[in-house]
C-alpha cells in the first residue's frame, strides 16, 4: 500500500492501518519512496547544459546532454524484451530522485569547472542571475 504522508487524509489512513497491524503483531516491511527530481532541478540542469554546450562549442543541446550523462554516469544495461539481448541505455534525469540528480549535478559542476574551466552556478552562487538573464530564453 502507498500513503502520501503529506496529505492529512492519507496520514490518518496510514495511522489507522498501522495501529491495526500493530494490534495483530504483524511482520511489516516499510519502505520510503524517494521523491523524483524537482522541476527546478531539471530546469537548472538543462540550463547548465546550454551554458556548457556554448562553452565547448557544441551546437547540439541534445548531443551535449547525452554526452555529459554518458561521461559522468556511463550507461546502464537493459534487456530488449523482443530480442532478449542485453543493450546499453542512457540514464534519464526524469527517472532520478532529487538526491540522485543533486549528486549528478554536483559531479557535473565540478567536472565542467576542473576539466573545461566552465563555471556552472547554483541558485545563490555568484553569477547565477547573470546566467539566468543570458540563457533562459535561448
Amino acid at each position: 500500500m502507498k500513503f502520501n504522508l503529506a496529505n492529512n487524509f492519507e496520514l490518518a489512513k496510514y495511522k489507522t492501518y498501522s495501529e491495526k497491524l500493530i494490534s495483530r503483531a504483524c511482520i511489516v516491511e516499510l519502505t520510503e519512496k524517494q521523491k523524483k527530481r524537482t522541476i527546478c532541478q531539471n530546469s537548472l540542469f538543462h540550463l547548465w547544459v546550454k551554458v556548457f554546450a556554448e562553452h565547448i562549442g557544441e551546437p547540439s543541446f541534445d548531443a551535449c546532454k547525452r554526452d555529459v550523462k554518458r561521461e559522468l554516469l556511463g550507461q546502464k544495461i537493459c534487456k530488449n524484451i523482443f530480442t532478449g539481448q542485453s543493450e546499453f541505455e542512457d540514464y534519464k534525469t526524469s527517472e532520478m530522485t532529487t538526491k540522485e540528480l543533486g549528486e549528478f549535478m554536483d559531479k557535473f559542476k565540478i567536472w565542467a569547472q576542473t576539466e573545461y574551466g566552465c563555471y556552472l552556478p547554483y541558485f545563490g552562487d555568484s553569477g547565477y542571475e547573470e546566467m539566468i538573464e543570458r540563457y533562459v530564453n535561448i
